[in-house]
């Protein structure tokens, strides 16, 4: 019984790491429509941030990296407040 529950937690951890291609290319930069604060959002988890009062201003993105990239050179042309 200790085996097999040991061996579901590490499927199950195995299914995190392993993540479809598909879903690795979710990050996107969002401004907020009130402050036009930007920040970087994985849309990945399935849904949208709450409250739903902003912009999406890049489109996907493969990594955290290439987000923060994308959100640094909206900064410089003062598209970004932060």
């Amino acid at each position: 019984m200790r085996r097999n529950v040991i061996l579901c937690a590490v499927a199950g951890l195995a299914g995190l790491f392993f993540a479809s291609p598909a879903s690795a290319a979710s990050y996107r930069v969002i401004q907020w429509d009130i402050t036009k604060i930007c920040q970087i959002y994985d849309f990945g988890f399935g849904g949208g941030p709450i409250p739903h009062n902003y912009r999406v201003l890049t489109g996907p993105l493969p990594s955290f990296a290439a987000a923060l990239r994308a959100k640094d050179r909206l900064a410089r042309r003062g598209r970004c407040s932060l």
